[in-house]
């Protein structure tokens, strides 16, 4: 160790420079990483839906006065299911990718201490609509379907449907079906798992859901007192969703517009073209942060190598003088990797602790989520590989120099 650190300290900038850049590329690096895994998942997330090109998602029906009454719902229900080429219809308070009427709380296992946040969606026949895969249980039964949801229905007792992945937060190494669900602390609602769905995401993973995107319930019925519905229709895999979509419009137009809201179009989309334009954004920050990965890494790279060959050639005597005292090829190669792990080390640790600095601003300008730990010895271990390649060019060059040449170059 002092052979090492001798030479480091007579001259400093060099090694000084080496420190601030890896540094500085650690505490980018960690960040930059840790928002690419945030923005990368509600893409990698699976959303539950079949077919989602034969999915009409008809939103932003806003009622003008009073909230819609359910029985007109109901008649607009059936009239949609008339449609030739519709297989199932849903009326919901929300749906997935309608961004505009969100529904959460926190739920959990009567006689449980653990709780999760989780999307709600409340409407009749969701499952055979959305096209979701039931992995343990039921569906809602017709007379479960027909009851009116009084408010928006979250508040009330009755049977629902979770997603896998709720089921596991809630009830680990545990039978979900049968188990009983408390919404709320004061005056709960207590509910009964009779399904279990394998995913489904919800419709708010921009308000730091991240973790718990896959966190949803499903109650039966048509909301009452609810001025911003939403409607999902099937279509079946032989009929033009386009052409079901414009007939669609017609039904929807007819049985309801005169109880719209001026000036406020309902809008009709398939759900594949909602999920895209949903997660453009999320997109377009996935390819902006890895490219500032990148860049900072090859910078990193380059610059650990044009100082790291420097700092060889103002050493070539040095190196030489050892060579003819015997020292071997791999003598050299590795004195000058342990040479810069210790440089690249010293810098990585610094990076860690700008990293967490740099986070706890971001935290407290942007209310970003903290940076996890695990991030750390990521954004570490990648420094230190890193260093290693860079180094690696140099440090095979400087040991093929003969010890002849070497001692003549000064």
């Amino acid at each position: 160790m002092r052979h090492l650190l001798a030479p480091l300290f007579r001259h400093r900038l060099m090694p000084l420079l080496v420190v601030l850049q890896v540094a500085l590329a650690c505490a980018i690096a960690c960040n930059a990483l840790f928002l690419l895994q945030q923005r990368l998942k509600p893409m990698l997330v699976p959303d539950g839906i079949g077919q989602p090109n034969h999915l009409i998602i008809a939103s932003n029906i806003v009622s003008r006065g009073q909230p819609w009454e359910t029985s007109r719902m109901r008649d607009t229900e059936r009239a949609l299911r008339g449609v030739p080429g519709v297989t199932s219809v849903s009326v919901a308070g929300s749906l997935p990718m309608v961004l505009n009427a969100r529904m959460n709380g926190r739920v959990q296992g009567v006689g449980r201490d653990t709780r999760a946040d989780t999307a709600m969606y409340i409407g009749d026949h969701l499952v055979k609509t959305l096209g979701l895969h039931l992995v343990a249980g039921r569906d809602f039964t017709a007379e479960e379907d027909a009851v009116q949801n009084h408010g928006v229905g979250m508040h009330q007792d009755g049977p629902a449907i979770i997603t896998q992945s709720l089921a596991n937060r809630l009830f680990p190494g545990q039978k979900a079906l049968g188990q009983t669900l408390q919404l709320g602390d004061k005056d709960p609602a207590v509910r009964t798992v009779v399904g279990v769905v394998g995913h489904l995401m919800r419709n708010d993973f921009g308000d730091g859901s991240q973790r718990n995107l896959d966190n949803v319930m499903l109650f039966p019925g048509i909301p009452s007192s609810w001025s911003l519905p939403a409607i999902g229709v099937r279509v079946a895999p032989d009929a033009d969703p386009q052409q079901v979509r414009k007939q669609v419009e017609k039904v929807i137009q007819r049985m309801l517009g005169d109880g719209m809201v001026r000036g406020i179009d309902p809008s009709y989309d398939m759900y594949g073209t909602l999920r895209d334009e949903a997660l453009a954004q999320y997109r377009a920050s996935v390819w902006l942060l890895a490219g500032v990965c990148l860049i900072v890494l090859i910078v990193t790279l380059a610059g650990i190598m044009g100082l790291t060959a420097y700092w060889v050639q103002q050493r070539t005597r040095q190196i030489g003088i050892r060579r003819a005292l015997g020292a071997r090829r791999s003598d050299i190669l590795r004195y000058l990797q342990a040479e810069n792990l210790l440089l690249v080390g010293v810098g990585t640790l610094l990076g860690l602790i700008a990293a967490y600095a740099v986070n706890l601003w971001l935290m407290h300008h942007y209310e970003l989520p903290r940076l996890p730990w695990s991030y750390l010895p990521i954004g570490a271990a990648l420094l230190l590989v890193l260093g290693q390649l860079a180094v690696l060019s140099p440090a095979l060059r400087a040991s093929r120099v003969p010890p002849v040449v070497a001692t003549r170059s000064v």
